[in-house]
């Protein structure tokens, strides 16, 4: 997976929709885009991208998702009778930034991250591969520390953390936690890649394609709604596999780990 960086000019397009695109972000946990992608072709479905407000103050990233398409010819979104390339995004955190705080260019301008161009001319530049992860681990404290409208990472009213269909066919529930790639790589770097439930492994049971392969749960419900919180990817996630991870989110009030260990203990026996 590579990163990359999208441009939204605010001069050049009026985006009437933010604010929809948001609360729909907020209630399903992604909104679904076509974005330019400037003359860059090498993007593919997967790929992870953030999106830069230029020109206009404040400057800085407002979002993140990823992309669901590989880039094709649509019509330009400012001049008429010409064609631009674009991809399909998928963004799974949109900010305002005339409403809420975004994070600003003098943040992305400081230490390692400084020998990136924060400010290029056209949409779809790469991310250095070397700066992805504290590009990420920036993201992720600033998500989680700074008071967002509707904040991707507190719980929803019921105390419980907000959880959003993912994946087709065999669907589970997951949170935001557990999608965002910093908090997820951070976990799995400590705890690996067998199910904390059932010790299962993908890649010792299929090979090379299960290499890496794992669900992360979020073990905890939080119940600062709308306050900062700080989220530790270590004490506070686990890798699971996904049927584990299907029964763990079975009910309205997610199993315990030790839960389904003891579930599989006492039904392990049963034909």
């Amino acid at each position: 997976m590579k990163t990359y960086l999208l441009l939204w000019n605010p001069e050049k397009w009026d985006w009437k929709t933010l604010e929809q695109d948001i609360r729909q972000v907020d209630l399903t946990g992604r909104c679904s885009q076509s974005w330019s992608c400037g003359n860059t072709k090498s993007i593919q479905a997967g790929d992870r991208v953030f999106l830069l407000k230029v020109r206009t103050e404040p400057k800085g990233i407002i979002a993140s998702g990823f992309a669901t398409s590989i880039p094709y010819t649509g019509a330009h979104w400012e001049i008429k009778d010409k064609n631009a390339l674009h991809i399909g995004v998928e963004f799974d955190v949109l900010l305002n930034p005339d409403k809420e705080p975004i994070l600003m260019l003098d943040r992305l301008n400081a230490g390692n991250l400084a020998t990136q161009n924060w400010t290029p001319q056209s949409s779809g530049t790469s991310i250095d591969p070397a700066l992805v992860d504290e590009l990420e681990a920036l993201w992720f404290e600033f998500l989680t520390t700074e008071k967002i409208r509707y904040n991707p990472f507190a719980s929803a009213n019921n105390g419980i953390p907000k959880t959003h269909l993912e994946g087709m066919p065999n669907q589970t529930l997951v949170t935001t936690y557990e999608r965002n790639p910093h908090a997820r790589n951070e976990c799995l770097k400590h705890h690996g890649y067998s199910c904390a439930v059932c010790g299962f492994n993908f890649e010792k049971t299929y090979g090379a394609i299960g290499k890496d392969f794992i669900h992360v749960h979020h073990l905890t419900q939080i119940a600062t709604v709308g306050k900062v919180h700080k989220t530790n990817p270590i004490t506070d996630l686990r890798p699971v596999c996904s049927n584990c991870h299907s029964i763990i989110h079975r009910q309205k009030t997610p199993l315990t780990i030790e839960e389904v260990e003891q579930l599989i203990d006492t039904n392990s026996g049963i034909n």
